[in-house]
């Protein structure tokens, strides 16, 4: 309920009354997602009386209604990629990508197709960089104590705060008003020993046990363009250093998914080093029933081609200039 202001006249009985029952209303009515008529049945109030209710909770500011800019979408090419990879879903902004990396347009896309995704017990998982970064800053608020957010990939002291594999998580949980639940581990330990013997540590063991449970992931595409891997955050950031990204170069990676190096055929490369990463398991990924991938620019696209062909991505949201680049370079392969 609102406070008086200072020096204002307080609210009487009778205000004070409606206001408490317009909230509850609202509540019902936008949270609850009930009917008109159920709430009346609820409340014992006319169905008429739930719509003035609902219509005194907008003016005296208890809702608030938000009209989201939807960029312009490309369906055409839209549905060409569908067919070519056989994914579920694809969804393509129109118009240029960014010069400086992800364009605003395509994170305001991404953001309303995720928050359109998510159900209100969803288990979500979140990867990291700074696609992601932009995409969740454009996500709606709500509150939606039944989602749990998980991280999936441990951090690194190396990664700017807000593209952070943590923050990353903590700031979706807060924009859904959901459960974070963090993975206290750094991205890559030194040995599979020392990975084992963190994973049986109580915080860590009851992050990585909500893996199997994950209903959602929500994913970026590292592409290791050019030596310097100027399109991946693994790389950019340092995670990785020269002599590994030497190694899986030499392996034929031409990007990663959460932490894992692919090639130009979608084949997971790299098993020593994914056999030291704090992260979701790449047979796990493949099991999420949705897994979402945000990525876009033609100099990505043959990374993006490369991730759909792992076969773990189910969804894309990419731009028009990454989207007719990838309706160049062929189809999945039969895996």
């Amino acid at each position: 309920m609102r406070r008086a202001a200072a020096g204002a006249t307080p609210l009487s009985r009778s205000d004070a009354e409606a206001l408490a029952l317009a909230s509850q209303v609202a509540r019902l009515y936008f949270d609850r997602e009930m009917t008109q008529v159920q709430i009346a049945s609820r409340l014992g109030i006319s169905r008429f009386r739930v719509a003035r209710l609902l219509e005194y909770a907008r003016q005296q500011g208890l809702v608030r209604i938000e009209f989201r800019d939807i960029p312009s979408q490309d369906p055409e090419m839209a549905r060409a990629i569908e067919e070519r990879w056989g994914i579920d879903l694809c969804v393509v902004a129109a118009g240029d990508a960014h010069a400086d990396g992800i364009a605003p347009s395509l994170a305001r896309l991404a953001a309303s197709v995720i928050a359109d995704l998510i159900g209100s017990d969803d288990v979500i998982g979140v990867a990291w960089g700074s696609t992601l970064a932009a995409v969740v800053a454009e996500l709606p608020s709500r509150t939606s104590p039944g989602i749990h957010v998980v991280q999936l990939a441990g951090n690194s002291g190396r990664v700017e705060r807000t593209q952070n594999p943590g923050e990353l998580a903590r700031a979706l949980a807060d924009r859904l008003g959901a459960t974070c639940h963090a993975l206290f581990a750094p991205a890559f330990v030194e040995s599979p020993t020392l990975r084992d013997a963190l994973l049986r540590e109580p915080e860590i063991r009851a992050t990585v046990q909500l893996f199997d449970r994950v209903s959602l992931a929500v994913v970026g595409i590292g592409s290791y363009a050019g030596r310097k891997g100027s399109n991946s955050s693994l790389v950019q950031a340092r995670v990785l250093d020269d002599e590994d990204l030497a190694r899986l170069l030499a392996e034929g990676a031409i990007g990663d998914l959460v932490l894992y190096p692919f090639d130009a055929s979608g084949r997971f490369v790299a098993d020593k080093l994914a056999d030291r990463a704090m992260a979701v398991s790449q047979a796990q990924l493949a099991r999420i029933p949705r897994v979402i991938a945000v990525a876009g620019g033609v100099l990505k696209a043959p990374a993006i081609a490369a991730a759909l062909a792992t076969g773990v991505i189910k969804m894309l949201v990419t731009d028009a200039p990454a989207a007719e680049r990838l309706l160049m370079l062929g189809g999945r392969p039969a895996r």
